[in-house]
């Protein structure tokens, strides 16, 4: 009787455990960020991050577009450490930085003035990119 008791339990505990670490399809996001608070962009980064905690790092497609007041924290990470250290540690996970070239032409700057920026991660316009991407099945995010 203990027997059958303890198989029982040890079976409704691995059924718990499974339904604890349900798994998510596949998901294709992009996270909007357009402006320069520094508390909502860590944030921001904080929640990318927990999103590929629970999806794990190659089950998901992450985008981030950066546009307006927003690229002031790409031009900052330049010479700061602290920044420079949260977006290598997404970019290692996968997650790719959208830029607007339009912001950048507003700024009168190039990806070249941004924290490893490059010149594909370069978008014409943020809006019609992110457009774009929803009508390329991604999920628009906007902490």
């Amino acid at each position: 009787m203990k027997i059958k008791t303890l198989l029982m339990a040890t079976v409704l505990l691995a059924t718990a455990l499974n339904c604890s670490a349900e798994q998510y399809p596949f998901q294709k996001v992009v996270y909007h960020v357009n402006y320069h608070d520094e508390s909502r962009i860590n944030e921001t980064l904080v929640n990318v991050s927990n999103h590929l905690e629970a999806l794990s790092d190659d089950n998901a497609d992450i985008k981030v577009m950066i546009h307006g007041k927003a690229i002031e924290f790409l031009m900052e990470a330049v010479e700061n450490d602290g920044k420079q250290i949260q977006l290598d540690a997404l970019r290692l996970r996968g997650v790719q930085f959208l830029v607007c070239g339009n912001t950048l032409n507003g700024y009168d700057i190039t990806h070249e003035d941004l924290y490893e920026v490059e010149a594909e991660d370069v978008v014409q316009a943020g809006l019609p990119a992110i457009v774009d991407l929803q009508q390329k099945g991604y999920i628009y995010v906007r902490p």
